[in-house]
């Protein structure tokens, strides 16, 4: 029957995807090998063919990820793939901001998530915030990843530029026991185990790493510990995963430092610590089922817990004015002699603590039916999902004293209206549908849609407990249907034609709700006010481009404009009327729009016994709307103006990606990655008035020597050139801690310096 041909093609795609490089002895199936599935939807299920979905995909394996070496997901992203870039905010490894078409998924909670990130059906952008903390995704827990174009509705809320789906591995895809360890550069060591196999029906995959390091960085040293594992069941019509996620990361990550002190000690650090310890606890359960040849049912169902403690050692605009601690406007604070000050201190620090304990669950389900339509090849899914969570977060502010190494000692005096014990309660349900439907035997039509419907339940008291918000009531409710539709032609056997529209929409997190009053500005980048209700930010993206194959290269060109309404901008407060010691003070609101317009080219290639990639990618990140803001310059307060054009701050314009790995005998393969990225404005310099940070490129080499099958050597030089370079930059106040004489307000998160690992792994 052909039903059932289509069924079993569909299998054999499925599992072509999910195992790379697992060929069949069976010559009528030799076509089906360079066949790409991709899952279209969070959820696993059929998927699509690649050549039949209408945006932009990359995709990686396991595979890829080894060969190069990369420390996590980021780093590897950063290293090979696309309009990808890092903003190195934090200035540690496991903390990056990343970047892909001018959107963002960083770990900072207050910085403007557009990428929503998946793994295994799961969403995993915390509930608090957005946030995407890279080093809970276990690297060498994941089978396969696809970094998904534009404002794709299908992947719900923060869709705005991209999609990231991440699926791990099982005993039925990745049978085998392995060992791993390497050490080198920055004290770093880690080891990672591995062991999957099956047993009929049955099988297993567990996989554990732990990496510490010094950091490179003075007052810098993390500590990651994973453990992932999978018991999967699978018969002919049916598959069922549970898998468990524990992770545990103390990081150390002292930001960036004043662009004087950085020429003249790169590993010095401004003020210290700034740590963050995350503690993940997961658990999912995927299914799927076939109701006969037409119909297949897929769902999932997860409980994640994620807490989060941060403690921050930084300077303040507190001061000592006779016998009192004073803040910037001559209010007294308190006395300074019953907490050991002896009045000559002229510098304040402040010790700013947070706790946050996030709960969330929930369950997804879709169907998806293959009956053909009007005699032509169709593919339908429709489905549902439900989440929500129970976020308890807390933070306040500890007058300190300062180390002679600008770390902070505290004096237990807590400042009342930095104190914040807030609660949020969010519900998020969602329909979705996506249909393919193949008009001709060469043009494809994929049109669908998801309605959101976010409900955000704010309670608790801040600036120490003088605002209650269970009095005034702070819930906000965002519903909308976002739409798309595409399409892809086959201009040739070879050479594919694609063209897109969508839209997306991210509600305002809890951090920019209750961070939305003028008149009461907050610490960035969160504090718990009632303030006015924002917007949701609406994004709509248009897409077109061509893909081809020549002989064994791939390749592929496009276009896209995405256009932000609403957007939601930090508008920085310098008043000085302000009863608040914290430095960075301000509020929320939404600008009209902005927009991200680029170019993408991209090519790779596997002859004999050589192996390369290469890309290029234009970005044009705009503001669309004309608005002021101000910024403290030489002790005065200063008004700028943004002007239609004017450039986002921290996104490169060109970036330029190389790699290529040769085999020179069977045991040994060396390889090398490259990469240019141009120039970005700093952080506060939104009207573009000031230098930019300047461009930089970056070489990486690695290189495996496999001793015989079973035991293999490798080594990695990252920054071979040694390239002095900054990625991330904002302005602040560099006279706010001791034995420092610097001016410049300009601050940088500086590059690592060369450095290299050597590592062995043992295979059975």
């Amino acid at each position: 029957m052909a039903i059932t041909f289509q069924r079993s093609t569909l299998s054999i795609l499925l599992a072509t995807a999910l195992m790379p490089g697992l060929g069949s002895a069976d010559e009528s199936q030799q076509p089906l090998e360079n066949i790409e599935v991709v899952g279209v939807t969070p959820l696993s299920g059929v998927g699509l063919a690649a050549n039949k979905i209408p945006v932009n995909i990359q995709t990686a394996t396991a595979e890829d990820i080894e060969r190069q070496q990369a420390l996590d997901i980021s780093d590897f992203m950063n290293q090979a793939m696309m309009s990808i870039s890092i903003n190195h905010a934090q200035n540690n490894p496991f903390q990056p901001d990343l970047k892909f078409r001018g959107f963002t998924a960083s770990p900072l909670v207050g910085n403007a998530q557009g990428i929503s990130v998946y793994q295994d059906g799961i969403r995993i952008n915390e509930p608090f915030g957005d946030a995407v903390n890279f080093e809970l995704l276990p690297k060498s827990a994941i089978a396969s990843m696809n970094m998904m174009s534009g404002s794709n509705p299908l992947f719900g809320l923060n869709t705005l530029g991209g999609a990231l789906s991440l699926h791990t591995k099982n005993g039925f895809t990745h049978p085998g026991h392995s060992l791993e360890a390497y050490s080198g550069s920055f004290g770093r060591d880690s080891g990672t185990i591995e062991t999957g196999g099956n047993y009929g029906n049955f099988a297993y995959f567990a996989t554990g790493s732990i990496t510490k390091e010094d950091g490179w960085r003075d007052f810098s040293p993390s500590r990651v510990e994973q453990f992932f594992t999978n018991l999967s069941y699978q018969n002919d019509t049916t598959s069922l995963d549970f898998g468990v996620t524990l992770v545990d990361s103390d990081l150390n990550g002292n930001g960036p430092a004043p662009v004087e002190m950085v020429k003249a000690d790169r590993e010095a650090a401004f003020t210290h610590p700034d740590n963050t310890q995350n503690e993940l606890r997961m658990f999912t359960l995927n299914g799927s089922h076939w109701l006969n040849d037409y119909t297949m049912l897929a769902a999932n169902t997860y409980y994640r817990r994620s807490d989060r403690s941060t403690f921050n050692g930084d300077g303040s605009e507190l001061e000592i004015d006779g016998a009192n601690i004073v803040d910037d406007d001559g209010g007294v604070i308190t006395p300074f002699a019953p907490l050991g000050f002896n009045g000559s201190e002229e510098f304040i620090a402040l010790n700013n603590t947070s706790e946050t304990e996030q709960d969330s669950y929930g369950f997804g389900f879709q169907a998806t039916f293959l009956n053909d339509v009007l005699e032509r090849e169709n593919q339908l899914i429709v489905g549902a999902a439900y989440d929500t969570s129970d976020v308890d977060y807390s933070s306040q502010a500890e007058i300190a004293r300062f180390t002679d190494t600008r770390g902070t000692s505290g004096t237990g005096f807590i400042v009342d209206e930095t104190v914040v014990d807030g609660e949020i309660e969010t519900d998020i349900f969602s329909l979705f549908f996506t249909n393919t439907l193949s008009l001709t035997e060469r043009l494809d039509l994929t049109f669908g849609g998801r309605y959101n419907w976010i409900q955000i339940d704010i309670s608790g008291t801040s600036e120490g407990g003088a605002q209650d918000l269970n009095e005034s009531g702070n819930k906000h409710v965002f519903k909308r249907f976002n739409p798309t539709v595409g399409f892809t032609y086959a201009l040739q056997d070879n050479l594919t034609a694609y063209g897109n529209y969508s839209e997306s929409n991210r509600a305002p997190t809890p951090s920019e709700l209750t961070c939305s009053e003028e008149s009461s500005p907050c610490s960035y980048p969160n504090a718990f006010l009632s303030d006015p209700p924002l917007d949701d930010v609406i994004a709509r993206t248009i897409e077109a481009g061509f893909r081809g194959q020549n002989g064994s290269i791939n390749w592929s060109a496009g276009a896209f404009y995405t256009q932000l309404k609403d957007d939601l901008f930090f508008f920085p407060d310098v008043e000085d009327d302000v009863n608040d010691p914290r430095l960075t003070l301000g509020n929320f609101d939404n600008i009209d729009k902005t927009a991200r317009a680029g170019l993408e080219l991209a090519a790779n290639g596997l002859h004999d016994n050589l192996r390369w990639f290469s890309s290029y990618s234009y970005v044009r990140a705009t503001f669309e709307d004309r608005f002021l803001y101000a910024r403290e310059v030489d002790d005065d307060v200063e008004t700028f103006e943004v002007t239609k054009g004017d450039r986002l701050p921290g996104i490169p314009e060109h970036n330029i990606k190389i790699g290529v790995d040769y085999a020179f005998t069977p045991k040994l393969s060396i390889g090398a990655t490259a990469s240019y990225q141009s120039s970005q404005y700093f952080r506060g310099d939104e009207a573009n008035q000031d230098k930019k940070i300047s461009a930089y490129r970056v070489v990486n080499l690695h290189g495996r020597y496999k001793l015989n099958k079973n035991v293999q050597f490798f080594a990695k030089v990252d920054n071979l050139f040694d390239s002095q370079y900054q990625n991330f930059g904002l302005y602040g106040e560099p006279d706010e801690a001791p034995g420092l004489d610097l001016e410049d307000p300009r601050f940088v998160g500086a590059g690592a310096p060369r450095a290299g690992w050597i590592g062995f792994k043992v295979s059975l």
